[in-house]
């Protein structure tokens, strides 16, 4: 076995998933690797335990923390929200620990492998691939949380000295690692899983994860960052700086290169945006061709726009259950909890495809809170006159939430203080913004089942185009641009940015990149995205240093409950502190040549 340095924490046990093949699989904790690499079958279960260290993002306290929705029920999620973290208290959010605990879960079946009796040697090079292909994952995920980090060259050697210890490298050297390692995995990785296999790591999957790491390379958190890295991350013998200081434009066309390569091997492969086509008749709601296929795009487990997905099911408190409408009357898991912020729900677009507050066809700003009517029923003029996205991902007061319950295929939704989703006397289980999220929740329903159960998309195809769209418009090719912005909005059913700014705003690189921005926090609402993407364009102070808003949930009727109040709930953001994660005191105590992340 190889015995390079790496400082790791290895962990005792891996986390419980629920089942689902290759990422619950978890080898014996046998006395000696010989037995864990006996035969290609215990060889393979080993290489399933490599995936199962990936974070489990489609659990809710994943995606309630990068802060678009609010939670009645306490959870880790209010942790990072809260303003509440530091080196010694992170939560579920000890990546750094989990990640190097990977690595020597991967180096340890790279260094075996090739010793298994009777299997076969092309298996052996596509299980290496995907070893390296989760090494550069794993590297990502500690790029995006911390920047620097410890480059792994192998297994950590127990009985090196301290003064031994290895230190953090640069930004882009780390970067470079990470491509490393997907060069090295990309002529051995299969073009397709089968069946049983779907998930795991393929050559489309690994295009996209490099158009999505050197997007983050080029952002400006990471990109000629002097106003935070001037004078911290220096290596701790040189004092040379980790961060790169001076911006590179030429970053952006890098990940623009690999953002359309990325597109073409996926469109070669068959994938193409759910439209929806192929819609149940035992699922008559939403109505609209649109919205239904916005509602359905990663729900349908026979979509074509994912690439790369979690198959692990969710637990029963989490997503769906925590975003179904109360109903009193039944025994079935309906949280009623996950309530998207008011800030989330003003940031749709018109009908018209432009911001509320930019658009001269909608409603004055002094009149969002007036009531209108939504489909015979009154609610406030705020929900109405908005794009497909807003009415399939957003439940409002009055609106529909399309889901099969008491024989009915959609029910009205009411949030009132003494309706049936409002708060009530309860101290928990109700939404307190005044909304539900629809995104993610499946339109089929039984009480004995629960929801359709899909896996969670960690890539899909519109991140891909908004990823070439982002790059494309920094690096100065604004039609280009244009042209990826266009294919998301056409599927979204609003018109094209030239129409929709038509008169309104000269589409110049600023208001481009505004645009962008916008309309990935839209595209890929409650998927995981917001926080990491607010921090890599430096925007979560403004957005998250506040408290959150809603509607007036303790309101008797519409009108009272029609008025935007804070939340009772306190958010904070520190910068330059939470623009990053703090590394653990744990790993500090080890490794003295560690540098901590400024503002820790």
């Amino acid at each position: 076995m190889k015995k390079n340095y790496i400082i790791v924490v290895v962990l005792s046990m891996l986390l419980g998933f629920a089942s689902c093949d290759y990422l619950d699989v978890v080898p014996d904790e046998r006395p000696t690797e010989e037995d864990a690499f006996k035969d290609k079958y215990a060889a393979e279960r080993y290489l399933y335990s490599c995936y199962a260290f990936m974070p489990q993002e489609r659990q809710i306290d994943n995606i309630v923390n990068h802060g678009q929705t609010v939670s009645s029920t306490k959870n880790e999620a209010t942790h990072i929200l809260l303003g509440n973290i530091s080196a010694a208290n992170l939560g579920n959010l000890q990546y750094w620990s989990r990640m190097y605990g990977a690595f020597r879960r991967c180096y340890t079946f790279l260094d075996n492998v090739d010793a298994v009796p009777r299997l076969e040697e092309e298996t052996k090079l596509v299980y290496k691939a995907e070893a390296q292909f989760l090494l550069a994952y794993y590297g990502f995920y500690l790029l995006k949380s911390y920047g620097p980090f410890i480059i792994p060259d192998g297994v950590f050697d127990y009985n090196m000295p301290s003064d031994a210890y290895p230190k953090r490298a640069k930004f882009d050297d780390c970067v470079q690692w990470i491509l490393d390692r997907l060069d090295e995995a990309y002529p051995n990785l299969l073009d397709a899983q089968s069946v049983s296999a779907q998930g795991r790591a393929t050559k489309v999957i690994a295009d996209a994860l490099r158009s999505r790491v050197l997007l983050y390379a080029a952002s400006p958190l990471f990109n000629g960052n002097k106003t935070f890295f001037q004078n911290t991350l220096l290596d701790p013998e040189t004092g040379e700086p980790l961060m790169p200081l001076e911006y590179d434009e030429n970053k952006w066309k890098k990940a623009l290169d690999a953002s359309e390569v990325a597109i073409k091997s996926a469109l070669d492969a068959g994938f193409e945006l759910y439209k929806g086509d192929d819609r149940s008749s035992d699922l008559p709601y939403p109505e609209d061709q649109t919205e239904y296929a916005l509602r359905m795009t990663f729900v349908d487990r026979e979509n074509k726009e994912v690439i790369f997905w979690d198959a692990r099911e969710e637990g029963y408190y989490d997503w769906q259950n925590e975003s179904t409408p109360r109903d009193p009357e039944q025994g079935d898991p309906s949280w009623n909890n996950n309530g998207p912020s008011l800030e989330s729900v003003e940031m749709f677009y018109s009908e018209n495809g432009l911001p509320i507050d930019e658009d001269p066809a909608y409603f004055p700003e002094g009149d969002w809170f007036k009531l209108g009517e939504y489909d015979g029923e009154p609610t406030s003029n705020l929900h109405l006159k908005r794009e497909p996205r807003f009415y399939a991902w957003i439940a409002f007061h009055n609106s529909w939430y399309e889901m099969q319950r008491n024989d009915q295929s959609r029910i009205r939704v009411k949030f009132r203080k003494d309706d049936e989703q409002g708060v009530g006397n309860r101290s928990r289980n109700f939404s307190k913004s005044g909304y539900l999220a629809k995104k993610g929740v499946g339109l089929a329903y039984s009480t004995r089942n629960g929801f359709t159960k899909y896996p969670w998309p960690l890539i899909r195809l519109a991140e891909l185009y908004l990823n070439a769209a982002e790059a494309a418009i920094e690096s100065g090719d604004l039609d280009k641009g244009k042209e990826y912005l266009n294919v998301v909005r056409q599927r979204a059913g609003v018109p094209d940015v030239e129409v929709a700014w038509k008169g309104i705003a000269t589409l110049d690189k600023d208001k481009l990149r505004e645009i962008v921005h916008r309309e990935r926090n839209i595209e890929l609402f409650l998927e995981g995205h917001y926080r990491w993407d607010m921090n890599r364009w430096l925007e979560s102070e403004a957005a998250m240093n506040h408290n959150p808003h809603g509607l007036n949930i303790y309101g008797e009727d519409d009108e009272s409950f029609s008025q935007p109040v804070e939340v009772s709930m306190r958010w904070a953001f520190t910068s330059p502190a939470n623009y990053l994660l703090p590394i653990e005191t744990r790993e500090l105590n080890i490794n003295s040549r560690l540098v901590q992340n400024p503002g820790y």
